[in-house]
């Protein structure tokens, strides 16, 4: 079992599976940024320990408890792969989509006077648009803000760039993929 567990984890390193590598570098990248981990205001979480912020406030998926005691403040994240060009198959457009669901009661944060989906949304932005993290650079094409329901305040970033459409096979470049 160890093997299979040890086969998975890979995933994580190499560009076999982009979804899994992005979200590992989204992840790093978020919890390495002590601002948005600072304005994220859980105060039951200590910011000195940012990894405990993963999967509570911050998540690699776009889905919210429905029954919930605490509404608290949220950055759901996700990657998805779609285009392909017709003139090379090598090449693909890349998008990484954040979703910041802020707190409606502690919407304005008392420290700056900066709307929390705002400020948020700029800590990232700021992390992310223009960086060449993910093999070329991610360029911020959609930036808007939605009111979800009663208890949160929304803000959708979305990021595009072209990529590499899987063309490496257990860490190495795949030469008939590139032939093709």
């Amino acid at each position: 079992m160890d093997e299979k567990i040890s086969e998975a984890l890979h995933f994580k390193k190499i560009y076999e599976n982009d979804d899994i590598y992005y979200k590992e570098k989204i992840k790093k990248k978020l919890l390495g940024n002590q601002c948005i981990i600072h304005f994220l205001n859980n105060t039951a979480l200590d910011e000195e320990n940012p990894s405990d912020y993963y999967n509570v406030n911050i998540r690699p998926y776009y889905l919210i408890p429905e029954t919930q005691t605490d509404v608290t403040n949220y950055i759901c994240y996700e990657s998805n792969f779609s285009e392909v060009d017709n003139y090379n198959n090598i090449i693909k457009r890349g998008q990484i989509i954040f979703y910041i669901l802020c707190d409606n009661k502690t919407i304005l944060d008392r420290e700056t006077g900066i709307a929390r989906h705002d400020l948020l949304a700029a800590l990232i932005i700021d992390e992310f648009n223009w960086c060449n993290d993910f093999g070329s650079q991610l360029k911020l094409v959609s930036d808007r803000p939605v009111t979800m329901d009663n208890r949160y305040i929304m803000r959708t970033l979305v990021f595009e760039h072209n990529t590499a459409n899987n063309v490496s096979r257990k860490g190495i470049v795949d030469n008939y993929a590139r032939r093709k």
